[in-house]
């Protein structure tokens, strides 16, 4: 166990990856709390607390008189992969991936005032105009994340008849040969604003995930610059790379 971090929030994760790598199954009982904490050196208190964590989010059950059970699924979580190469990691390819439905709700598009920050970031010119799409990515009617995207205006020219709650923006940008295949990804955990508690459904002050991206087409040119927000509840992340040989 690593006490750097709180041991009921351990002990949590490691029930929680068990459940998911089925361990423990659907309708299966897990060992009591006694047995939790003789296993993993916590006491009781830590144990009935990490427990009554997974219970409230839904992963277990109780009942009275026999034990505490594995729940079934509720919901699925989205997998995104943080790669650097070649791979279209916009969430409605997610979401096709991952056999999932999704929708969109636009919150604002348009040009934006000049800006030596989006310059900077799209390494353009300052004259250049920068576009910007701010969207709520829903699936099953949940919010799942909350992305703030910019890109030069200059190699999408009609970017503003596209319904963008309909229309992928990553198809928009393949079908004008600017699909972002190269990425410099940051991944952090923040505390939720009141803006994007409110979009996504969370408490504020919540830990939430914020995935700040640069993508490049296959030519190496910068088309898009997104800031993302999204519910560590229904997302998950893994990064794959390859050993240097």
């Amino acid at each position: 166990m690593d006490y750097r971090m709180p041991l009921y929030i351990q002990l949590q994760d490691i029930i929680t990856k068990k459940i998911e790598e089925q361990v423990f199954l659907p309708g299966e009982k897990i060992p009591s709390e006694r047995e939790l904490a003789e296993t993993y050196g916590v006491n009781r208190m830590t144990a009935k607390r990490a427990v009554n964590q997974l219970v409230e989010k839904g992963y277990l059950y109780r009942v009275q008189g026999s034990g505490t059970y594995v729940d079934k699924p509720k919901r699925t979580k989205l997998n995104m992969e943080l790669s650097a190469e070649d791979r279209n990691t916009g969430i409605t390819a997610m979401l096709k991936k991952s056999g999932m439905q999704g929708r969109n709700i636009v919150l604002g598009k348009g040009d934006l005032e000049p800006s030596d920050y989006y310059a900077y970031y799209l390494g353009i010119g300052k004259e250049d105009v920068v576009w910007g799409l701010h969207r709520v990515r829903l699936s099953k009617e949940k919010p799942i994340a909350v992305e703030y995207s910019y890109v030069p205006k200059k190699y999408f020219e009609d970017i503003d008849e596209t319904d963008f709650e309909k229309v992928s923006l990553y198809d928009y940008m393949d079908a004008r040969d600017h699909l972002p295949r190269h990425f410099n990804q940051e991944l952090q955990a923040v505390e939720a604003g009141e803006k994007e508690a409110g979009l996504l459904q969370v408490e504020k002050g919540s830990t939430i995930f914020r995935v700040t991206y640069i993508g490049a087409d296959r030519n190496y040119t910068i088309v898009e610059h997104t800031e993302a927000y999204v519910n560590p509840e229904l997302i998950e992340f893994h990064y794959q790379t390859e050993a240097v040989r």
